[in-house]
């Protein structure tokens, strides 16, 4: 049986999380809503996450406006304990989507969300 886009990503998402690279991952639409999710510790709640993922947006907005950065890229929360909330913002399924991690401290993230991120546009 085929498996569907959404558990596709999900099972990378937990792949990653075995390995200890993050600690729960979010794949949300551009209005926020979840398309797919993986939690590990479970250290903050999901409506928190969409809370900030639409902040964002209107901060890419004000960004494009008040200093020309078009297209964000990526945005990194890091606190003194080294733990990271990264927010990656790319197109995917006609739609800009916001893919939402957290990060344990001193793990790396990027080759494995760059790869994460190319899945999910191949898929779309």
């Amino acid at each position: 049986m085929k498996k569907s886009p959404q558990e596709l990503i999900e099972k990378f998402m937990r792949d990653v999380i075995g390995q200890g690279n993050y600690e729960m991952a979010y794949l949300f639409s551009e209005e926020g809503l979840p398309m797919a999710e993986v939690r590990g510790e479970g250290l903050i709640p999901e409506d928190r996450l969409v809370e900030i993922s639409m902040i964002f947006q209107e901060i890419i907005k004000m960004a494009d406006v008040m200093g020309g950065i078009d297209q964000l890229n990526e945005v990194i929360i890091e606190g003194h304990n080294r733990r990271k909330i990264i927010f990656r913002f790319f197109k995917g399924f006609d739609q800009s989507l916001i893919l939402a991690l957290v990060i344990p401290p001193r793990k790396t993230y990027r080759g494995l969300t760059n790869k994460l991120v190319r899945i999910i546009q191949q898929m779309a």
